[in-house]
């Protein structure tokens, strides 16, 4: 229903009402209201009204957080931005810098200035270098995590006008600075767009809480571009490409840019015209995205079916209506929707997509993403000053790992892999702040491939970090306590103890550390249910009770496993891996 809202806050003013003052994100950051709205009657009407009060309370606050960084010109910008909201922050600084921009333009055109550009580059400068002392600084998670997405966007930012004064690009018309993302806050309006080229959109003040940030490179802004460009013609975008490149991703990131609620879904040879019918007049009633991933799973005789549905809602957008008939039921219709499929062309399982569909859709492709460029600025805005050594240490490492390591079907030399290298990196960062930088990054490197390498590998990526970490040498963290539940525990199950297994124990606990899902490869007899039942047994002895449901999934059907849509009722059916998925995630009743 919203992008990142946990909870409302919710406060009894009576017996009979409840009021919502506030809306809080999963990290805990708190949009407050400026009306309270009563939560009482059908839930469905309520809730709207909660959202009128979460745009209406957010737009305020973006409004006053534009008029206070103009007008208080004694306050530091990070002090400033320590007073709001991280999206308030980021939607007020880029109306700042779209401004300070077109000034600048304003000053070599007008007053013959032709240094202001150069001047307000340094500005830039000086503002990151403020933005990357507070990172460093002694801040709360939140705060780390609000300050790190501005510094992703401030160093784009940054990018951009070093590009201006590089090419001595002196007018406001020019195609460089016609196709960046401006910001304007429009009096006559009294609103905030956001422009590209000739296509112009409301901001959509949709609560996104403390929400990352994607590294803008070149290939982003084209992206961005050619989907702003699609949305003025009421087409949608269709980014293709390998697995790992981020269409999904850079689409979400636009979204989050304007503000927008974005819905993703993973579409599969299940789907059906009806399924997808019912989520497209969700997103046309509630003007938000939907980017539909992996479309050309869905079969193809179903997809000619969702030609007719998108063609409905074109035409309505087309005619600038307000309400219009959509598979059977009359809908209101919100301007602002937008619907977005990525595909992974030639791989198995996928199919061409019909010409009526291909009709509806502006073609991106995403190839390559720029590896260096997210090393860098991510590395960055985690407070590492020697980001840019590490960034092309980082890309190199990966490139050789690549070429001269083994071909392995579960080795991933990609962005996936990056990132979860880079998050680590940064947590690294704050916890061993008297460690040189390029300690901690060979600490990470090392530590978060290690444990995938066959043994025969093993020598080689340990021969490629000394070469790129000439001298620096690092123990890997140790964890006393865990290690030694471990070897209890493969005592006392009459195993030989060996330091390969117990240090593969080790490797899968900090694995499930950083990644959400593991998977153990290796030969029958390889050890690795030992491993699995030694970790869930050190945990347990820990006081940290693990359960581990063992599930055999050749013995049933993907039905069968997840469950499917019920074709007469329209609801979702539990499968065996749902129902025991869902037990799980029970929320433990306290005894009061």
């Amino acid at each position: 229903m919203y992008d990142n809202v946990k909870s409302l806050r919710l406060i009894k003013e009576s017996a009979n009402l409840t009021v919502v003052t506030a809306m809080i994100s999963t990290e805990g950051e708190v949009l407050d209201f400026r009306q309270n709205v009563r939560a009482q009657g059908r839930v469905e009407n309520w809730m709207n009204d909660v959202l009128n009060e979460m745009r209406r309370a957010n737009r305020y606050e973006t409004k006053r957080a534009i008029f206070d960084y103009g007008t208080d010109l004694e306050i530091a910008r990070p002090d400033w931005l320590m007073k709001y909201q991280c999206m308030v922050g980021l939607g007020g600084s880029q109306v700042w810098w779209t401004a300070e921009v077109e000034e600048a333009f304003n000053q070599a055109q007008n007053y013959g200035n032709l240094r202001a550009m150069k001047d307000f580059l340094a500005k830039q400068n000086h503002q990151i270098e403020e933005l990357v002392l507070k990172v460093r600084s002694n801040l709360s998670l939140n705060d780390r995590k609000k300050f790190k997405a501005i510094a992703t966007i401030d160093v784009h930012a940054r990018d951009i006008i070093e590009a201006f004064v590089r090419d001595n690009i002196l007018d406001a018309g020019e195609f460089s600075w016609e196709s960046q993302l401006r910001f304007y806050w429009l009096k006559s309006y009294d609103n905030l767009y956001v422009v590209q080229c000739t296509g112009t959109f409301e901001y959509g003040y949709e609560y996104l809480g403390l929400n990352s940030r994607l590294v803008i490179t070149p290939l982003t802004d084209r992206i961005y571009l050619t989907i702003t460009q699609a949305l003025l013609m009421n087409l949608g975008g269709a980014p293709a490409g390998p697995a790992g490149t981020g269409k999904t991703e850079t689409t979400k990131d636009l979204a989050k840019a304007m503000a927008l609620l974005c819905v993703v879904t993973n579409c599969g040879e299940g789907m059906d015209f009806r399924a997808v019918g019912t989520i497209l007049s969700g997103l046309s009633q509630c003007g938000a995205w939907g980017c539909f991933d992996e479309f050309n799973r869905i079969d193809i005789s179903v997809l000619s079916v969702i030609s007719t549905q998108l063609q409905t809602i074109r035409n309505a957008l087309i005619r600038k209506l307000e309400r219009f008939v959509f598979e059977g039921s009359e809908i209101k219709i919100d301007r602002k929707v937008g619907i977005f499929v990525t595909m992974n062309p030639g791989y198995a399982g996928r199919t061409e997509l019909p010409e009526s569909v291909k009709a509806l859709f502006r073609p991106v492709t995403c190839i390559k993403p720029d590896l260096e460029l997210i090393c860098l600025i991510s590395l960055f805005s985690d407070g590492f000053l020697t980001a840019k050594v590490l960034a092309k240490k980082m890309t190199v490492l990966y490139a050789l790992a690549q070429e001269q390591l083994s071909k392995q079907c579960h080795y991933d030399w990609g962005l996936r892999s990056l990132n979860s290298v880079l998050r680590m990196a940064g947590v690294m960062r704050r916890v061993s702040e008297d460690l040189p930088e390029a300690v901690v990054l060979m600490r990470v490197l090392r530590d978060m491939n290690f444990p995938k390498f066959i043994f025969e590998d093993v020598p080689l990526f340990l021969g490629l970090i000394k070469d790129l970490f000439p001298g620096v040498d690092c123990p890997r963290i140790g964890y006393p306590d865990f290690n030694a539940a471990v070897r209890h525990c493969l005592v006392n199950e009459g195993y030989i103890l060996l330091p390969d297994q117990e240090d593969k124990v080790v490797q899968m606990y900090e694995t499930m550390m950083t990644r959400h899902s593991t998977m153990l490869v290796g030969p029958t007899g390889g050890g690795k249910t030992v491993v699995i039942n030694t970790l869930i047994k050190a945990q347990t002895y820990m006081g940290l009770p693990t359960k581990c449901i063992t599930l055999n999934p050749k013995a049933c059907t993907v039905i069968e496993l997840y469950g499917y849509l019920d074709p007469d009722t329209r609801d979702w059916v539990d499968g065996l891996f749902s129902n025991i998925f869902r037990e799980m995630n029970k929320p433990v009743e306290r005894e009061v």
